[in-house]
């Protein structure tokens, strides 16, 4: 999956972009995207929670239609087509400029991105930085439109891939729901702490080698 698409309307905590594309790159619930803003040329970083896939006249005239006047390779031919796709994101964080070595900071943004600015995929190092902190739990948990139990796990789940898929050392960043909260726990040669308590009451851990 590689998004790419244009800012639809934004706000400091979240913002909707819109795009078309093939069905095969649909945008991925849970996955990393980043746009710009005009303070300091910042880079936001955030999280699609929302992904609302758009109609036409055309695909409005195929769902009513009656059985055996639509022919089954008219509407593979309509899902060939680049789906239009309304996608929403929550911030999660920034940087100033878009240099890779400019410290994240893993807040609101200074100011929300602009219609129109450019909206695309955060690439595999992006996304190692970024889950080396734990402090957008918090904007992810106080979010009341995003499903943030959900997101975190989808988030979380996709970032451990890019973790894999380098030929760095495991993250050192791993979450995992627990029986119980409270206490320091360890486990084949990781440190287990408690970090937070999602809305659904499961209890995030940070796991960390045992120095």
């Amino acid at each position: 999956m590689n998004v790419n698409g244009r800012v639809l309307r934004a706000n400091t905590r979240s913002f909707v972009f819109g795009t078309r594309v093939p069905k095969e790159d649909v945008p991925v619930f849970g996955a990393f995207v980043k746009t710009c803003i005009q303070h300091k040329n910042a880079t936001v970083f955030g999280l699609i929670y929302d992904i609302a896939v758009e109609d036409d006249g055309v695909t409005r005239m195929l769902s009513v239609a009656e059985d055996g006047l639509v022919k089954p390779e008219e509407i593979e031919w309509q899902r060939s087509r680049r789906v239009p796709i309304e996608v929403s994101v929550l911030c999660v964080g920034y940087r100033d400029g878009d240099a890779a070595g400019q410290a994240i900071r893993q807040v609101l943004p200074p100011q929300p991105p602009l219609t129109l600015d450019e909206v695309v995929s955060c690439t595999p190092e992006e996304v190692q930085q970024f889950t080396q902190q734990l402090d957008f739990f918090r904007l992810v948990l106080d979010a009341h439109d995003a499903p943030c139990d959900e997101l975190l796990a989808a988030s979380l789940r996709l970032a451990s891939q890019t973790h894999r898929e380098s030929a760095r050392l495991p993250p050192p960043v791993w979450l995992r729901a627990g029986p119980a909260a409270g206490r320091r726990r360890r486990t084949a040669g990781w440190i287990v702490a408690p970090v937070g308590i999602t809305r659904g009451g499961a209890i995030l851990w940070r796991m960390h080698g045992d120095c």
